[in-house]
């Protein structure tokens, strides 16, 4: 297969954006370059059999007997690995795709549930946190806010200079302030969107960026961690309101469900309710989420770091 790097020793989101791809992703209509997106990722999950190993392992250590399949059957992996692809396609597209193209799709694609609470939040112009997690199109989020009239902020990570070029580019267009978390101050420039009125996107499942609570615990699919401290510290400086956000895919299109945790001034524990949130959602649409391979690798090392 030409249209990837010749060592598969390259990580999946090396593979996916190697040059020839990003081109396809400019030029080829959608319904074929995902299509396309599906035949790569299976030749590499079918070369790369440990990355597939540790997904299944991460689905199957994590859920079993916790869903209907119990364990669970191939085809809730069959529809995981799907699901992987589905991410990278969205996240080429995210960069990549003709700007005026990526705007008619997105904005037929869109629907808001439990608006009314974003839009009052939002206007009471003290800023806003929106919580999300590695789950359906989270790629999508920040622009299809934008297309529906907010101005949003989300801390970025990005795995090539090129994505980072193109990401923020792709922001400014749509006036969506890209946050890059491996930059100096990130955490500063976070609280400033907030306190300037933006929604601040955030996520709550990276483990390895986690920062333990020395005395609260949490339930991560059956195991009990450490909570991570930083949303907490994040939301105690301002207050603002706070909700998880989560753009779920559906045969419609998306749907972006908004669930709120505070409507700001009062303390709350926010990392442990975002949490809770987002893992009803994890339990209830597991090939939606793309963090089992994190689980089975990072969940383990975030527990001996915490001694």
């Amino acid at each position: 297969m030409l249209a990837v790097p010749f060592s598969f020793q390259f990580s999946i989101s090396q593979f996916f954006q190697s040059p020839f791809n990003v081109a396809l992703a400019r030029m080829v209509p959608l319904p074929l370059f995902r299509l396309y997106c599906y035949v790569v990722g299976l030749s590499y999950l079918a070369v790369r059999a440990d990355h597939r190993q540790q997904v299944a392992a991460g689905v199957r250590t994590n859920l079993s007997g916790q869903t209907k399949a119990s364990p669970p059957s191939d085809d809730l992996l069959w529809k995981t690995y799907l699901g992987i692809f589905e991410h990278y396609f969205e996240k080429l597209v995210n960069a990549y795709h003709p700007t005026d193209r990526l705007e008619r799709y997105l904005s037929a694609q869109i629907t808001i549930r439990n608006e009314d609470w974003l839009r009052r939040a939002y206007r009471q112009q003290q800023g806003l946190l929106l919580v999300s997690g590695h789950f359906g199109a989270v790629e999508y989020l920040p622009l299809f806010l934008a297309l529906k009239g907010y101005a949003p902020a989300m801390i970025m990570r990005f795995k090539t200079d090129r994505l980072r070029r193109e990401c923020t580019f792709r922001c400014r267009q749509f006036n969506v302030l890209a946050i890059d978390a491996d930059q100096p101050n990130a955490a500063q420039k976070a609280l400033q969107a907030v306190k300037r009125g933006r929604i601040l996107v955030t996520l709550c499942d990276e483990f390895t960026h986690w920062r333990p609570h020395r005395d609260r615990h949490v339930s991560v699919l059956g195991r009990r961690v450490r909570a991570d401290r930083t949303l907490d510290v994040l939301h105690r400086r301002s207050r603002p309101p706070a909700c998880l956000g989560l753009v779920r895919r559906t045969r419609q299109g998306f749907a972006l469900q908004i669930e709120p945790v505070t409507s700001g001034g009062e303390p709350t524990r926010l990392a442990e309710r975002s949490w809770q949130l987002l893992e009803g959602y994890v339990r209830r649409f597991p090939e939606q989420w793309y963090q089992w391979r994190a689980v089975a690798q990072e969940l383990g090392a975030y527990e001996q770091r915490c001694g």
